[in-house]
């Protein structure tokens, strides 16, 4: 028996059915889960010379986002964050950030340490609309050239100069020979000094720029030390050329007192120097300054065994802006975050945490730090 006109129509019309519907993508007849997890990007070092400082921030973060998810989350959502190993190399940053912005497409990325290298991934963080944070780098160029993107929980350099200029004077020292790391954080480090010392009538009668990689600083020691009018040291030099400095100082018999930046009070500094550390002084960010210090520092070291450094608070406190910006938006896209974290204002465990227009915090501190035992203690 033939099948009529008209059943024949219903059954091309529903063969053209079956076939529309077996050639329609997978997402348009099942509707994708959601998503239960808001995912973030961190780009520190965490291994290489200046490995701690990555460690540290590592850690605060760390801290930040088990207590955020203890709490329930954000937006109802899990927090997790992909660390990334830069190794302080401005090369394998820009690779992890651009990743994390054009594949990953995370909103906001943690990092870096290095101000330098933080520079070098700031540019693609703004062209890719992605918020970019540092606990740790501090240069002066970042308050500039960081971008609208940009924000950054350690104090800048310029304050750290003037503070550092200062506190030489009131000393009683007028002639100074200035070493640094000549690149972006130590080079206007060193001119912020020059330039605060000149006004306080101190005199600058040597300066030398040293490359990351230097380790022989003979030649800088004997040109020092041949000087007799040279009465202080300014060395805005990173741990490991700083240690080494340092410990050429003591080796050759140049008892003429030192002053350092803010990565003299980390560990690869004091061990690299050794017992030549002994009655060095830097500057450096305060820390404990907040009511809710404490209870951090009981919790990191709790979970850490080890107590936290300033730039560990530095970087909980980085995280704990991106989730109070994220509640306060109840978004987790990265313009919303960005114009957001410009309104928030908290008690961080480093301090007071509010922003500038160009990302600096609105408040700024820094200490003076000598290393007693082998250990760093304030100078009152």
């Amino acid at each position: 028996m033939r099948p009529s006109r008209k059943t024949f129509d219903l059954l091309t019309v529903l063969y053209a059915t079956l076939m529309l519907t077996a050639f329609l993508p997978l997402g348009c007849s099942k509707k994708q889960p959601e998503k239960t997890e808001i995912r973030f990007g961190a780009s520190f070092p965490l291994t290489g010379d200046v490995a701690s400082y990555g460690q540290k921030a590592k850690r605060g973060i760390e801290l930040a986002v088990e207590k955020v998810n203890s709490a329930g989350g954000l937006l109802g959502k899990t927090v997790a964050i992909d660390f990334q190993d830069d190794r302080n190399d401005k090369k394998e940053a820009v690779s992890i950030v651009r990743k994390f912005a054009t594949v990953d497409q995370v909103p906001v990325v943690f990092g870096s340490a290095g101000s330098t290298v933080t520079l070098a991934i700031a540019p693609i963080a703004n062209r890719n609309r992605v918020v970019l944070i540092s606990p740790i780098s501090s240069s002066v160029q970042l308050s500039k050239e960081g971008g609208d993107y940009f924000f950054r929980t350690c104090p800048g350099d310029d304050l750290q100069a003037e503070i550092l200029a200062n506190w030489v004077a009131a000393s009683g020292a007028t002639n100074a020979a200035v070493v640094y790391t000549n690149n972006s954080w130590g080079k206007p480090l060193a001119e912020g000094f020059e330039e605060n010392f000149q006004k306080l009538g101190g005199k600058v009668l040597i300066t030398e720029g040293v490359d990351e990689s230097s380790s022989d600083f003979r030649t800088i020691v004997a040109k020092i030390k041949s000087d007799r009018n040279v009465d202080v040291v300014i060395s805005p030099t990173y741990p490991k050329e700083g240690g080494i400095f340092v410990r050429q100082m003591q080796e050759a018999g140049a008892n003429i007192p030192l002053y350092g930046g803010d990565n003299w009070g980390s560990p690869e500094f004091l061990t690299t120097a050794g017992d030549a550390a002994e009655g060095v002084y830097y500057t450096a960010p305060t820390e404990g300054v907040s009511s809710t210090y404490a209870q951090f520092a009981q919790e990191y070291q709790k979970k850490y065994s080890e107590d936290p450094d300033v730039f560990s608070a530095y970087a909980y406190d980085a995280a704990m802006a991106i989730f109070e910006a994220v509640r306060k938006c109840q978004s987790i896209e990265a313009e919303r975050i960005k114009e957001t974290m410009l309104s928030i204002s908290f008690e961080g465990v480093s301090g007071k945490i509010a922003f500038k227009a160009n990302g600096d915090l609105k408040s700024e501190a820094f200490a003076k730090k000598t290393i007693k035992s082998g250990k760093a203690v304030n100078v009152e």
